[in-house]
């Protein structure tokens, strides 16, 4: 293996300890159980008419516990109050910065995302045994299946703009402020262009990359802390 490969897993490891030490690994386990379960007692209190949209309610209630997750541990994975932490800008660390933030960001992200889709897949079965179609039930607003992929998307956009805000301040609150504000601006836009008829799977796109490009401003700001 390469020296970054090599580097890779052990800072992925240390970003899995540091989560384990702080007790916020079991955050990840909120978008698995409490998505499904919430969206579930939602869908018998509410009555919900139909199957897709008992979908969609739980989907957006699973994506919503994501993003809150998201935007904790990306926003301390990467923004560690920098400025203070003076031995980063004395002495030199044995490998390059960027490489050593990669690690950590990659474990938190995958590990978000993973805990969504397992919520994901647990609304849409417990959906489809509890809530039956009423016949003359309004279809629902959004494609389940397109909805999914596309609160994937959101939180890799979260994720990246988080990232991104956190290795520019230097400062883990700021950085949680900023991927709120995404976030809000986001859920707004999609709004406007779902009752305008104009939300595709281009909008889907534009968050993926995005947040790609986040991850690769945060990754060169975090690089050039020391210039």
């Amino acid at each position: 293996m390469t020296a970054p490969t090599t580097a890779f897993l052990p800072n992925a490891g240390w970003e899995l300890t540091r989560l384990r030490r702080s007790r916020r690994l079991w955050l990840l386990l909120i978008p698995a159980v409490a998505g499904p379960i919430g969206s579930t007692t939602a869908d018998l209190y509410l009555r919900v008419p139909s199957t897709g949209t008992a979908q969609v309610l739980g989907l957006l209630i699973t994506a919503g516990l994501g993003a809150l997750i998201t935007l904790d541990l990306v926003a301390l994975a990467a923004g560690e109050e920098l400025a203070l932490r003076t031995h980063y800008l004395t002495f030199a660390l044995p490998q390059p910065r960027g490489q050593a933030l990669a690690g950590r960001l990659a474990l938190v992200v995958a590990a978000v995302l993973a805990s969504y889709a397992l919520g994901a897949l647990l609304v849409l079965e417990l959906s489809a045994a509890v809530v039956s179609t009423v016949v003359g039930a309004p279809a629902p607003i959004l494609s389940p299946a397109h909805l999914a992929v596309g609160a994937a998307a959101l939180l890799v956009f979260l994720a990246g703009v988080t990232a991104a805000a956190a290795s520019t301040t230097r400062s883990a609150a700021q950085a949680l402020v900023a991927g709120v504000l995404a976030g809000v601006v986001v859920a707004g836009l999609a709004s406007l262009l779902l009752l305008q008829g104009r939300l595709t799977e281009w909008f889907t796109v534009g968050l993926a990359v995005g947040g790609v490009a986040g991850f690769g401003w945060s990754l060169e700001a975090y690089r050039r802390i020391d210039s």
